[in-house]
């Protein structure tokens, strides 16, 4: 008798977790490969999370030494994106576990989203590690809190003031502005 309760539960939290980690993510990818976007392929629940693993561990042991410029530091700390974005251009999708995340490197595609649609795109939410790294500072704000710091951080870093503290150091002293 119990059996007949749970035939129905098991098939309902199957479908549940085949819907969540297989036919939502493989329908972003295919929405987003036929729009040109392409990506490394989605693996089930674990995304792309393994391979980016593999690789940060890979590059933290080659003892080869890297140039200071910006391709350099990228490369060493993000080898997964460097790689990528040689592969697959300057926009692509990858996986975090099951959730999608859209890297773009166009700057005018970046402004467009920054400033003209700024309303549609949200924060990503902390994790509770991310949020000790962080705190409830600029980054991790939303709506009125983040206002109210913005104005804050704004009236510091204002151009007279930043001017001021060049003085401080002499290095910067000869430098105008």
């Amino acid at each position: 008798m119990s059996f007949v309760f749970l035939f129905p539960l098991f098939f309902t939290i199957l479908f549940t977790i085949l819907f969540k980690y297989i036919w939502i993510p493989m329908r972003i990818q295919l929405h987003f490969r036929r729009q040109g976007v392409k990506g490394p392929g989605y693996r089930p629940i674990f995304g792309n999370s393994a391979g980016i693993q593999r690789r940060m561990i890979a590059k933290a042991l080659s003892s080869r030494s890297f140039s200071f410029n910006h391709e350099g530091v990228v490369e060493r700390v993000m080898p997964q994106y460097y790689n990528w974005s040689k592969v697959y251009g300057d926009t692509f999708l990858y996986w975090f576990g099951s959730k999608a995340r859209l890297a773009l490197s166009d700057p005018d595609m970046i402004k467009e989203i920054l400033v003209s649609k700024s309303g549609s795109f949200g924060k990503i939410r902390f994790d509770p590690a991310t949020r000790l790294l962080f705190g409830d500072g600029l980054v991790a704000l939303e709506g009125e809190k983040w206002v109210v710091h913005r104005r804050i951080a704004t009236q510091v870093f204002s151009m007279e003031r930043v001017k001021v503290l060049f003085f401080f150091f002499p290095k910067y002293k000869s430098n105008k502005f």
